[in-house]
């Protein structure tokens, strides 16, 4: 197997499996699925980022990274005070739809009903401002940078 295809092989693997979780949490069950997982992210920044500012400004790298893995288009920004991501094209939709004909069962209507969700729940567990605006197939994310000194971590 090439480098490309365990990468793909990977990818699948992933995608098909929280296909499947939330086929198998349903609606009801979800936000419990996304707020354990926003938890385990949150922790882990907290761990390896000691700067607010800094927790701030990696909110979106993880985002951006996903996204690069499924070819979307992409911008991020970063400013003094804030860091944005702009997705021109979300690649994650073109990934559902090749999955879905080949018999994969997927329970939401878009990817964004997750990821919203995940996103913001992890900045609310950082005490991070987020903000985001979804378009068809596109969203632009922005986070506001804390400034930094003392007294200035998480309560």
């Amino acid at each position: 197997m090439t480098d490309a295809e365990k990468a793909q092989f990977v990818l699948g693997v992933y995608f098909r499996t929280q296909a499947a979780i939330e086929k198998y949490l349903g609606a009801d069950g979800l936000p419990a699925w996304t707020d354990r997982v926003a938890t385990i992210n949150s922790e882990a920044m907290l761990n390896r980022i000691e700067d607010p500012a800094g927790r701030a400004r990696d909110l979106l790298t993880g985002l951006a990274t996903m996204l690069d893995v499924y070819g979307s288009d992409t911008v991020r920004t970063d400013e003094p005070r804030s860091t944005s991501l702009a997705v021109r094209r979300c690649g994650i939709y073109d990934y559902r739809e090749r999955a879905q004909a080949q018999g994969v069962e997927l329970t939401l209507r878009r990817p964004c009903e997750y990821c919203v969700d995940l996103h913001h729940r992890t900045a609310d567990k950082l005490g991070v401002t987020v903000a985001h605006e979804l378009g068809e197939r596109s969203c632009h994310w922005t986070v506001q940078v804390p400034e930094a000194g003392p007294g200035n971590d998480l309560p």
